[in-house]
């Protein structure tokens, strides 16, 4: 059996001072386990630059598209009750959506639609074929309507769900739902139907389905202001002057307040031992310390992947994922899912499971190695994000003897 040398992982805290942190970063942390045993953690720079307060192991993160494998494990554990299926129409917990149309040319003021293909299902919700978009990625005339309409779920505090519901009726898809993988709200529509399956909040919901039964009571979508000075402040990436610069103030943030609306796909807030809490749930299949949050198979089947035969997201999705990082990477039903490492020239493993948030934090799940790994940083924009996540696995996996 293959064995982490701890040794071998104290270069991940040269490597992370001497080329990343204070210059590009202003801070950084990272946990790494072996068969749900800690074998390295490393921290370095500041949580708080202004204050100058360092990073540590209590530092609570803005995880971000973090949220979304958990949003889809709660997905699950209504499939696995018979409360929802994958092949159900989203019309069925959306009757608002039932007339969706599909773009096919024009401007944001007038466009021609079509009809789609076939309808929306929460597979493709699932799985980011739904053809929704997100208002940020700025290539189209329907993320346009996105942003004149007000479509900025993960800041959720000017809407309710409802309403972002009935907004959305009104712009078209990008695509027929299923013909393309794009990122998009889609986790966030998922989060809105889990409300209205079970008559709850998100949040009531995650506590009750993941962060209680695992002990994650530093994860949630609101600051508590006893915990504020734990909290880290955001920064951006300084393009023209080089280095970053502050985005959202720690003290003063807007996670401070509830939001109208919980963002399945981006709101959450974390510490990295809870991730990783979450990670080792994933790497056993579903069930940790006795604790059963999903059954085997069906936590086997969220993290396979569901792309067609031989196709992965370089030749099937739309935007930077189309980009030659993701060959070799196909999608599960909540996060990325290597099929073929030698095409993706990552040293992984095959089935690792992995995602990350807005704000450079990352994870990653090896079932092969039993390997979980949870970085966390708080910088929007960063430029070198996806050169850092690649050469975080090289610095992991070569500790692996």
């Amino acid at each position: 059996m293959s064995k982490v040398i701890p040794k071998k992982l104290n270069y991940l805290n040269k490597y992370l001072l001497d080329k990343y942190v204070r210059e590009h970063l202003p801070g950084s942390s990272i946990l790494i386990s072996q068969n749900n045993e800690e074998v390295g953690y490393f921290e370095k720079g500041f949580m708080d630059v202004e204050r100058e307060k360092p990073i540590n192991r209590n530092t609570i993160f803005r995880i971000y598209s973090m949220t979304k494998p958990i949003t889809s494990v709660c997905i699950m554990s209504l499939f696995e009750k018979g409360l929802i299926h994958l092949s159900d129409e989203v019309e069925k917990f959306i009757p608002e959506w039932k007339n969706m149309k599909v773009y096919e040319s024009g401007d944001k003021n007038n466009f021609k639609t079509k009809a789609p293909n076939r309808k929306m299902l929460i597979h493709d919700l699932l799985t980011h074929r739904s053809g929704l978009t997100y208002h940020f990625t700025n290539e189209t005339p329907v993320d346009e309507m996105y942003r004149d309409k007000g479509i900025m779920i993960a800041q959720g505090d000017k809407l309710d769900p409802d309403e972002y519901i009935k907004l959305l009726a009104d712009i078209p898809l990008e695509f027929s739902p299923g013909e393309h993988f794009n990122y998009s709200i889609s986790t966030d529509i998922l989060g809105f139907i889990i409300q209205r399956i079970t008559n709850k909040t998100l949040f009531e919901f995650f506590k009750e389905t993941i962060l209680d039964p695992l002990d994650m009571n530093d994860t949630f979508f609101t600051i508590p202001n006893e915990k504020k000075e734990r909290f880290a402040s955001c920064y951006v990436c300084d393009a023209k002057n080089g280095g970053y610069k502050l985005s959202d103030d720690s003290q003063s943030s807007a996670f401070s307040n509830t939001p109208k609306s919980f963002s399945g796909g981006g709101g959450l807030l974390s510490t990295i031992d809870d991730y990783m809490k979450f990670c080792n749930m994933l790497q056993n299949t579903g069930t940790i310390n006795g604790t059963t949050i999903l059954g085997k198979k069906t936590t086997e089947l969220m993290m396979s992947n569901q792309l067609e035969k031989n196709v992965d997201l370089s030749q099937i999705a739309k935007g930077r994922w189309s980009e030659t990082l993701f060959e070799g990477i196909g999608f599960s039903l909540g996060g990325s899912v290597v099929i073929d490492p030698v095409r993706n020239k990552n040293i992984s493993s095959l089935g690792e499971f992995a995602w990350g948030g807005a704000a450079g934090t990352a994870f990653w799940v090896d079932p092969v190695e039993k390997i979980n790994v949870v970085f966390m940083t708080q910088i929007m924009n960063f430029l070198e994000r996806d050169a850092l996540r690649s050469e975080l696995r090289t610095v992991v996996n070569q500790s692996v003897v």
